[in-house]
């Protein structure tokens, strides 16, 4: 095994034993950033600014909604992370699919889009069917939308709501 290799094959496992399996899936597939590099994706620009300072399970074991995460960032900013505005711009889209919460009964289109990792056609119907009468809890939902992947919401449990 090449050096290069080795080293591309420890990065992602130590990436793995950080970030768990449920951010993974719902993150897409990991990727690495070198020293100095910029950023090119949401996960790299996550890995690379929230984890110079601290570990990225804390960010994983919080979720919030997305005010609160703006809040949030904006708050590591002032005590001296370091990214490019466009790195921001990518951790906020990072918080924003994988780690903001959602009330199906009463967020935006937009914000159920992107926690659900929903297509347009399943947003439209929660919608439509919640106008009517409200969900109660995840099976319901997953059992009444056709087009939502109920393992991946399984795995986003503690970020949906049914208030």
């Amino acid at each position: 095994m090449s050096k290069a290799v080795f080293i591309a094959v420890a990065i992602g496992l130590a990436s793995a034993a950080i970030i768990p399996a449920t951010a993974r899936s719902a993150a897409g597939p990991q990727t690495t950033t070198k020293p100095g590099a910029i950023a090119k994706t949401p996960q790299e620009a996550m890995q690379k600014v929230c984890s110079s300072c601290h570990s990225v399970q804390i960010v994983m074991d919080t979720p919030k909604d997305y005010d609160a995460w703006h809040e949030t960032v904006q708050v590591m900013v002032d005590r001296g992370a370091k990214a490019t505005p466009e790195e921001l711009d990518l951790v906020m889209q990072y918080l924003f699919e994988n780690m903001t919460t959602a009330d199906v009964n009463s967020s935006d289109a937009e914000t159920l889009a992107a926690v659900l990792h929903a297509p347009e056609s399943a947003v439209n119907k929660i919608i439509a069917r919640r106008s009517v009468t409200p969900f109660h809890n995840l099976q319901e939902l997953i059992a009444t939308v056709p087009g939502l992947n109920a393992a991946a919401l399984e795995a986003k449990k503690k970020m949906i709501f049914f208030n």
